[in-house]
């Protein structure tokens, strides 16, 4: 299991970023399946993987990045 955490510059909702994340990624199956934590406008992403399944962080950041660019172009991710 993995997790990452970031902080936004502005709120989003979890069900609009959640449709943006399906819509944006990788046909299902082809990544682990990932759980999403908003709290304010910080967002706890729990990944379920195998430790020789791991999901890049850099690849990661990037398709969490282009999910929030969907919903608003403005917002920007930092990442603790």
């Amino acid at each position: 299991m993995q997790r990452f955490i970031a902080e936004l510059s502005t709120s989003i909702a979890k069900a609009d970023f959640e449709r943006a994340w399906r819509t944006g990624g990788t046909p299902p199956g082809e990544q682990p399946n990932v759980d999403f934590v908003f709290e304010g406008r910080r967002v706890s992403a729990m990944v379920h993987s195998e430790l020789s399944n791991q999901w890049p962080s850099a690849s990661f950041h990037q398709r969490f990045s282009a999910a929030i660019r969907r919903l608003d172009t403005l917002c920007n991710v930092h990442w603790l």
